[in-house]
């Protein structure tokens, strides 16, 4: 007969591994005679399986080998573009599902509304920021500088406002900014302002529509949502036309079927903004046309003052 050892060996219950590491699969670990708890590295909750309950992370944290990395990366490249087509193929072609698929709870094949809004409007800008201005904003003649009464440069062009004579220091120093680089300064610094004057305006379009749609009520998030969805579809159709803009400017014979393409692009955006509205809130033809035309009133009001808004102060801080 052997006698037992003095000191028995660890023994550890419920346990899986996993590419040769162990993971704790169980809430306790067993030291001798001592009861430990394996808990999760993150959030410090109990570990009940290979995923933590609260915080979702992997119980299994050690640091990964080049290949595991480079697996992960692949793993979440082909998953994240599976699901990016789910959901630009209904954003391009059936206006309004992506709304109504979000309301009705069906979430987890398409990019969430306002992540698929932020990755589309992104680069948009992105790409307008590289466009510089081929336009003439401010223009002097040198031939009138001798000319009476004729305005040469910006210190002579008079810029006055009432009650507030410290400005016009600041007003001739933007006109001398835009025309020695002929306002591409002035471009950039307004579209990188664009994207946070989008999260005043969107949020206030969203409430002047819900206002149109009071009876039978819908909550202020759906209005949101829409309106999320269709300026992600608004930005993906402005990329598309700053890629035609490209495309002309470098192979001028498609110039013409660049300009029949931008026109029919611009007019599927009133068609599009009917056909969602009529598809998320449910009403006959004829509301829907006058509620649109509505929207659209109201929505040129508002993105003009804002646009202007945008401008002045992107000037301002030239």
């Amino acid at each position: 007969m052997t006698a037992a050892p003095d000191n028995p060996p660890e023994t550890v219950t419920g346990t899986a591994v996993t590419a040769g590491t162990a993971v704790a699969t169980s809430a306790e670990v067993t030291t001798g005679t001592a009861v430990t708890t394996a808990r999760c590295k993150n959030c410090g909750a109990a570990l009940l399986g290979r995923y933590c309950v609260e915080c979702s992370q992997a119980a299994d944290v050690h640091v990964p080998t080049t290949g595991e990395l480079i697996h992960e990366a692949m793993e979440g490249l082909t998953h994240a573009d599976s699901r990016l087509w789910r959901t630009l193929v209904p954003l391009w072609i059936k206006p309004g599902k992506l709304t109504n698929e979000f309301v009705a709870g069906r979430r987890v094949a398409y990019v969430p509304p306002f992540r698929l809004y932020l990755i589309v409007s992104i680069i948009f800008f992105l790409l307008a920021s590289l466009h510089t201005s081929h336009t003439n904003i401010v223009q002097f003649d040198p031939a009138d500088s001798q000319a009476k009464g004729k305005v040469s440069n910006c210190a002579d062009a008079g810029f006055e406002v009432n009650g507030h004579p410290s400005w016009k220091p600041r007003i001739v120093h933007a006109c001398e900014e835009i025309t020695r680089d002929n306002g591409n300064n002035l471009l950039h610094v307004a579209l990188a302002t664009g994207p946070k004057a989008m999260f005043i305006f969107l949020p206030l379009i969203a409430f002047l529509h819900m206002l149109m749609y009071w009876r039978p009520r819908h909550r202020y998030a759906e209005h949101l949502l829409f309106l999320l969805h269709l300026h992600a579809f608004f930005f993906s159709v402005a990329i598309v036309l700053l890629l035609l803009i490209d495309a002309a400017e470098a192979w001028p014979a498609f110039d013409t079927t660049a300009s029949v393409l931008a026109t029919l692009l611009g007019w599927s955006l009133a068609v599009y903004t009917f056909m969602a509205m009529r598809r998320v809130f449910k009403r006959g033809w004829i509301r829907t046309f006058f509620k649109a035309s509505v929207l659209a009133i109201v929505y040129s009001v508002v993105a003009g003052l804002g646009v202007a808004g945008v401008v002045l102060y992107a000037a301002m801080t030239l």
